[in-house]
């Protein structure tokens, strides 16, 4: 007999986007570590680099959120002390908005 897993999607899931050469990946991870607490652990720890975009979805509700500057900030606080240093001139975290250009996505429009 199979075990079968439950899986709840009527929860805040987050993913990173990363920029590597001229293109951007989500790193991979599990379910169980898409969490806020975890991408600001992985930030403070130097797993995350050159992020584009942090984004905060539910499945269940259909929504997502770029939160990006709210976990920067939560992760270094540090930047917003010195008026110089804020995230926007960081080199490895920009503010830069992803289009589907960028990320290499061809767009159709019906006309």
């Amino acid at each position: 007999m199979e075990a079968f897993l439950a899986l709840n999607l009527d929860m805040s899931f987050y993913s990173v986007i990363c920029e590597l050469g001229n293109c951007f990946y989500t790193p991979e991870t599990d379910l169980a570590d898409m969490s806020l607490h975890r991408i600001i652990e992985d930030l403070q720890a130097g797993q995350l680099e050159k992020v584009q975009a942090v984004l905060e979805f539910n499945p269940a509700e259909g929504w997502c959120n770029d939160i990006t500057s709210a976990v920067l900030s939560a992760a270094f606080p540090e930047i917003g002390e010195d008026e110089e240093e804020t995230a926007e001139n960081w080199s490895d975290y920009r503010t830069e908005r992803l289009t589907a250009r960028l990320a290499g996505v061809t767009a159709r429009v019906a006309a």
